[in-house]
């Protein structure tokens, strides 16, 4: 781990942030590109010191499973509570002293790889029973800088200390690929390269990065990473925001080199572009009205499920360096105005013609791909469709030994597929709602299969729930 700020090199965060820490300190983290991160580090740092520390989150937060899966190193040392509706504020207490980093959170029903907000009463007592409470406060699906949406960041009234993080990664790169919810960034504001001006008006922005701000107010540059672009862009804000009272900190916060992250492979021919094109046209007879836009138990859409399943598994694989993915290219295909209006991050075709069948809607979603190297066909009536699954379906194509991969549940083929373009022509040639099964058929020797995680994973919703 790496800090400095305008004094010079740091040794700790909080040093580098100039801050004292209250006692039963309340810390609220908001922004991008590694809060996470900094929140496990710096709870780590501060038990160090001897004070019992919780972390939690008023938002999402990735699951301990999959924090380990990713960054072992990081979450070690750490106990969980995770709090299932019947526990008291004493066994909080009683796991409060028996850990010096206790995470306490709610499992998150509908998406098992994240976790989300405990009870208000529960995370009340959390900030009198521990000496620091570090919250994760925002979301930003890992991309290095976000805009906030109007419900954001969900910062406690109880927050002595609001820090607001910035992935450096974003420097030199175009915006509305790494700007979570660049679509809503002011237009007066936008550059198509993210840029020292461009970063200083939305960290400085009453709307961007002090919004919600409670307490003294800290910015972290995250992701300095060595690079001297990013270096000098971290001086040069430190500089600018000084001028207004804004006190700044920069650095890497996963130690370089670490066995954390593989080194980044160099580009190859290996490396493919998948489209991923979301059917949303049908007429939805059986449900009696517009399933796609039916308010699951998580107050989400319907569609909106499916579309946050594939911006998360997209998340999954920007990430991982060795994904063998090039990029991912996001369409939906819907003959509802209501439904786009949910997909601010996809390509939006619209189908004026869905009576002529399920094919019609994954060529119109074919010839919006343009030259990618595969198609998944995904359908927006799959709610419970898991991030990981389709993670997992892009891996076993990108092994390279089928050129159809297909989940399925107790070995029957289900929905989403993929389909290498070797098949485009054949794909192009369907008609009325065969779908892809007579091309499966007919190369079921270029066939693999995916199990799903669950039933509810496959099941698609026809009726009224």
């Amino acid at each position: 781990m790496e800090l400095s700020n305008f004094k010079g090199k740091q040794n700790t965060i909080t040093e580098a942030l100039q801050l004292g820490i209250p006692e039963h300190a309340v810390i609220s983290l908001t922004g991008a590109g590694g809060k996470t991160s900094l929140i496990f580090g710096w709870a780590k740092e501060l038990a160090s010191e001897g004070r019992k520390v919780a972390i939690t989150t008023t938002t999402h937060m990735l699951s301990p499973e999959r924090m380990k899966e990713e960054t072992v190193d990081l979450y070690q040392g750490i106990d969980v509570f995770c709090c299932d509706g019947t526990e008291t504020t004493g066994q909080i207490d009683d796991a409060i002293a028996k850990s010096d980093i206790l995470f306490v959170f709610s499992p998150c029903e509908d998406r098992p790889s994240r976790v989300t907000a405990p009870p208000d009463a529960i995370l009340s007592h959390l900030y009198d029973a521990a000496d620091v409470t570090l919250i994760e406060a925002d979301g930003s699906r890992r991309m290095p800088v976000k805009w906030p949406a109007s419900y954001e960041p969900a910062v406690p009234d109880r927050t002595d200390i609001t820090v607001y993080v910035v992935g450096l990664s974003a420097v030199d790169q175009k915006t509305d690929e790494v700007m979570y919810r660049a679509d809503a960034f002011p237009k007066a504001l936008w550059r198509d390269t993210i840029d020292v001006n461009l970063l200083h008006k939305l960290i400085s922005s009453k709307d961007g990065g002090r919004k919600g701000v409670r307490g003294d107010f800290r910015v972290f540059l995250n992701q300095v990473d060595n690079n001297i672009d990013r270096l000098a862009a971290s001086y040069r804000l430190q500089q600018i925001l000084s001028v207004m009272g804004i006190q700044t900190a920069w650095g890497s916060l996963l130690d370089q080199g670490s066995n954390n992250e593989a080194p980044a492979p160099a580009a190859s021919d290996k490396d493919i572009e998948i489209a991923v094109i979301l059917e949303a046209a049908g007429n939805s007879t059986r449900f009696g009205s517009n399933k796609l836009l039916h308010i699951m138990d998580d107050g989400r859409p319907m569609a909106s499920c499916v579309m946050d399943a594939v911006c998360e598994a997209e998340s999954m694989l920007r990430e991982s360096q060795r994904s063998g993915v090039k990029g991912i290219h996001k369409i939906l295909v819907t003959q509802y105005e209501e439904v786009a209006a949910l997909a601010p991050d996809f390509d939006t075709v619209m189908n004026e013609r869905p009576d002529l069948g399920i094919s019609h809607s994954m060529q119109l979603g074919i010839k919006a791909a343009g030259d990618a190297d595969a198609y998944m066909f995904c359908v927006c009536d799959q709610p419970f469709i898991r991030p990981e699954t389709i993670r997992r379906l892009i891996d076993e194509y990108k092994k390279g030994t089928a050129g159809i991969v297909s989940l399925s549940w107790q070995g029957e083929m289900r929905n989403p597929k993929i389909f290498s373009s070797k098949y485009r022509h054949e794909l192009l040639s369907l008609s009325g709602d065969t779908g892809g099964r007579q091309i499966i058929a007919k190369h079921a020797d270029d066939l693999s299969l995916i199990e799903a995680s669950s039933e509810a994973e496959v099941k698609d919703i026809d009726s009224q729930l």
